[in-house]
């Protein structure tokens, strides 16, 4: 990989696992962006972007008020992001009527889709280098969990 997620720079921080998780959160996450970020960057996408269009690996169609709900971002930030997608071939539009109008990948997108998670699944496990299985599962649900919110409403003594 062109940007290892463990490789620290000279003005890299360098938490402890007892730093604030919050912290450690967010170090985590601008972290694997910017690598993720590098390693698309080949097929001419960002991690953003790439996010995109992966959302179409298990659906046919998309409007970009679905996209934004999914990605977690405003309509006019989604209408951004896609219209460079658009643009570069790897999206298109299908008007229904007036008020509907869906993307979905291109056969360049498609193509470019496959191609990008390969690379990203090989960061994936780049990133998870030294956990065996178990490990990994357990990393994995955690993460999952947090990201459903399931741990979010426990306070101090729940």
């Amino acid at each position: 990989m062109s940007v290892s997620l463990t490789t620290q720079t000279r003005s890299s921080p360098s938490p402890g696992p007892d730093a604030n998780l919050g912290y450690l959160f967010r170090l985590a996450h601008q972290r694997f962006v910017a690598a993720l970020d590098a390693c698309v960057s080949e097929f001419g996408l960002t991690a953003q972007e790439y996010g995109i269009l992966s959302v179409f690996e298990t659906r046919s169609e998309l409007s970009t008020s679905d996209l934004a709900r999914i990605a977690q971002v405003t309509r006019q930030t989604m209408h951004t992001a896609t219209r460079r997608l658009v643009s570069a071939g790897l999206l298109e539009r299908d008007a229904k009527n007036r008020r509907v109008v869906l993307l979905r990948p291109t056969q360049q997108g498609r193509a470019t889709i496959k191609a990008a998670t390969t690379r990203v699944r090989a960061l994936e496990r780049s990133a998870l280098s030294g956990l065996d299985h178990g490990d990994e599962r357990v990393v994995r649900g955690w993460l999952a969990a947090v990201a459903a919110g399931a741990h979010a409403h426990g306070g101090a003594g729940a």
